[in-house]
């Protein structure tokens, strides 16, 4: 089973992000058909007329979108319907988590934008494969002119999204892809001291401490200096894992898919400011 998590810059939206906006559906089309993933966790997608569109023309494919959020930054799932079946799909509102962060849910996600998920079963009949996994894509706040209340607010969406995940998925089968908007390793927040940049501890340290439950498996990539990003040099587009999957995770995998900025002319202003990253799973070993 491959996973893809990739930001596509205003896709559909007039007047922000790539200017051609049939130009940037071309270039999204040539990569998904050199990735030929089962399942692609988007973000920033302007509405369901945008993903329809873009599906539309990905055989055996088929879409849905964050439709709770009424900025034009959504989130969308996409997936090989050969593949997966899907049981059911929603959001994580705030009446679902833990008390202390239910009055300001949505305004920590941004716009809105509280976790998009869909419960779904991977069929590979071959190999009298079929399990059922919970699937979910985040898009943590930007940093804004505030950088700190920027951070403090991923700070406390993440640490709500955790235990949701803790209190009411605790065997699921779990991936949780998406733009985390901060690094891993360490977030890309930093205060001054002495006149020195200290960086703060990720905001995700619940998923990145808690080695027993959860595996942010794209760490790697923070530690070896990767970055998804074609404007900055942190890697900020995550994928984590449940324990339910750490035998089943194909290591070699975990990658920035670099190769489209080799084959689309002037990526960064045609295409995204993102590359995907992806994940691989072998089922089989279960």
């Amino acid at each position: 089973m491959e996973t893809v998590t990739w930001n596509l810059e205003w896709y559909g939206a007039n007047n922000q992000g790539p200017s051609d906006e049939f130009q940037q559906t071309r270039n999204v089309l040539r990569v998904v058909d050199s990735l030929d993933a089962d399942l692609y966790a988007f973000q920033e997608i302007s509405s369901q007329q945008a993903l329809t569109e873009l599906t539309s023309y990905m055989t055996d494919y088929e879409g849905l979108i964050a439709e709770h959020v009424n900025y034009n930054q959504k989130m969308a799932f996409v997936y090989n319907t050969n593949a997966i079946e899907v049981i059911e799909s929603g959001y994580i509102s705030k009446s679902d988590v833990r008390t202390e962060v239910q009055d300001q849910w949505d305004y920590y996600w941004a716009n809105g934008r509280m976790p998009l998920f869909i419960d779904f079963r991977y069929l590979y009949p071959e190999k009298n494969v079929s399990e059922e996994f919970y699937g979910v894509i985040i898009h943590g706040k930007a940093n804004t002119s505030d950088y700190k209340e920027s951070y403090q607010r991923r700070q406390k969406a993440a640490e709500g999204l955790y235990y949701f995940l803790q209190d009411h998925k605790p065997n699921a089968n779990i991936i949780m892809l998406g733009d985390y908007n901060d690094d891993v390793a360490q977030s890309i927040y930093f205060e001054k001291q002495n006149g020195e940049k200290v960086y703060q501890e990720t905001p995700y340290d619940e998923f990145v401490d808690d080695t027993g439950s959860f595996s942010v498996i794209t760490k790697i990539l923070s530690d070896s200096g990767e970055s998804a990003s074609v404007r900055y040099k942190d890697i900020i587009d995550h994928i984590t894992m449940s324990n339910e999957l750490f035998d089943n995770l194909i290591d070699s995998s975990v990658a920035v898919y670099y190769a489209p900025k080799g084959y689309i002319s002037d990526y960064r202003n045609t295409t995204s400011d993102h590359l995907p990253v992806w994940a691989k799973f072998d089922l089989t070993k279960n």
